[in-house]
């Protein structure tokens, strides 16, 4: 007689027991840094909604990991029933079951319909930015594949990488850069690349947020991707891309991910930073501030540099023109840039860079920045955020060695002489001023 017990009744060492399981997740196999052994991680789940971790090392890879498959059914009997360390447990999960070559697993036929986990809860795409290059936060996401990209090879020292891209999107319409590297790009990303043209849905577990060409998805060692899930939100979620097929296939004409904008994940929910509070710990800052070169707002300044085609765009003279004043010894002609900027407002967002080794002088990045206009300002005067507008002149600066580099002045003794472009643009200001004042006495 089968010795049927739910999962939180399975206890170390127990034996002659057997368990009804629904398989939650299956992690693609992985080794340890420290070790060749080989390991593959699953996520079961019983009816009464306990989960329970599934390991499998080495040969038993082989024989039974090709038996679980996602959202199937299955009868497990006398794995080896564990308590997980405190440090190596992941999802809350603290029971292991080792799965070896003796352990029973049979496939059950049952019939019912299969529920998402009670944990999955995917995030909203205006959301992510909140979680952009969090080393300790990840995010769930349901959604539409709607492009993919070649499979790109990236040397790193002596390994090779390889990474896909895809572009996703739900019915929010946010169209997102979703990346898939190696073991992804070899399963799930063949797949997906095979299917593209079926709107294949995707739900993805444990993706990180980062700063690529303004907010993208990433896959980690521990994340899972489920192609077409047999659940009735992924079919709700496919009925609605079939409905909307022609605006779908513009999104694939038109690759908004080659000019993908930040600014379309800046909303009222975004906090905004002081400069003053401006950290290096915090991964990605919004900023309002005044565009004089330095970043000023009531609070503090932070000195910037602006390369690249935004920086041609914002000066109002191209870097052939900079390079050919600097090599006649000529001053920039920055009257014009000086009478364009001194009464606007921008909302910036940083990145910290790297710091000096006696921590005095810190590198911030502006990973992208818009004019605030009136529309801005009177949401903001409303959430004490930001903005949903998306009339604002905006300029995005690509994530890469030619973005623009911000860093926090240093006080007086330490300052260093500033570049003859900013002493000249400080003159300008200055010179604007007691122009100013003096026109108004005169008044």
């Amino acid at each position: 007689m089968v010795n049927l017990l739910c999962i939180a009744d399975i206890r170390p060492r127990m034996r002659g027991w057997s368990a009804h399981v629904t398989v939650q997740e299956k992690m693609h196999v992985a080794s340890s840094q420290k070790s060749p052994t080989r390991y593959q991680k699953f996520v079961f789940a019983d009816e009464q909604g306990s989960r329970v971790e599934g390991i499998m090392f080495n040969a038993a890879i082989e024989k039974m990991g090709t038996k679980l498959h996602v959202f199937k059914k299955y009868l497990i009997s006398n794995a080896d029933v564990r308590e997980i360390e405190e440090r190596y447990q992941t999802n809350g999960l603290t029971m292991q079951w080792v799965i070896s070559t003796q352990t029973v697993v049979e496939e059950l036929n049952e019939q019912g319909s299969i529920v998402l986990p009670s944990e999955f809860a995917p995030i909203s795409f205006k959301d992510l930015a909140s979680y952009a290059d969090s080393k300790s936060q990840t995010v769930d996401i349901m959604a539409v594949v709607v492009d993919a990209m070649p499979v790109v090879p990236i040397k790193n020292d002596s390994q090779e990488s390889f990474v896909q891209r895809f572009l996703i999107v739900n019915e929010e319409m946010v169209p997102t850069v979703l990346s898939l590297w190696n073991a992804f790009v070899e399963n799930e990303g063949k797949l997906l690349t095979d299917h593209r043209n079926r709107h294949p849905v995707v739900i993805c577990r444990r993706l990180k947020v980062v700063t690529y060409n303004g907010i993208a998805l990433s896959t980690r060692n521990d994340s899972v991707i489920v192609v077409d899930p047999p659940v009735g939100d992924a079919r709700s979620l496919k009925n609605w891309a079939s409905r909307n097929d022609k605006e779908l296939l513009a999104l694939r004409r038109d690759k908004p991910y080659s000019n993908q904008s930040p600014k379309m994940f800046y909303g009222p929910q975004q906090k905004l930073t002081a400069i003053r509070d401006v950290l290096p710990t915090e991964k990605v800052s919004w900023v309002k501030c005044r565009f004089d070169i330095d970043l000023t707002d009531e609070t503090d300044t932070l000195t910037a540099s602006v390369f690249g085609e935004q920086a041609e765009a914002l000066l109002g003279f191209t870097a052939l023109q900079a390079i050919d004043s600097f090599n006649k010894n000529e001053d920039l002609p920055l009257a014009r840039t000086h009478e364009a900027l001194k009464n606007k407002m921008f909302i910036v967002q940083l990145k910290p860079g790297s710091t000096r080794n006696d921590g005095s002088y810190q590198n911030y990045t502006v990973v992208y920045y818009f004019e605030e206009n009136a529309e801005t300002a009177s949401a903001e005067n409303q959430m004490h955020v930001g903005s949903k507008s998306g009339t604002d002149k905006e300029s995005y600066l690509q994530n890469s060695n030619d973005q623009a580099t911000s860093s926090v002045a240093l006080p007086p003794e330490k300052e260093e002489l500033p570049s003859k472009t900013r002493r000249c643009l400080r003159s300008s200001f200055d010179e604007s001023e007691e122009a100013t004042s003096k026109k108004q006495r005169n008044k």
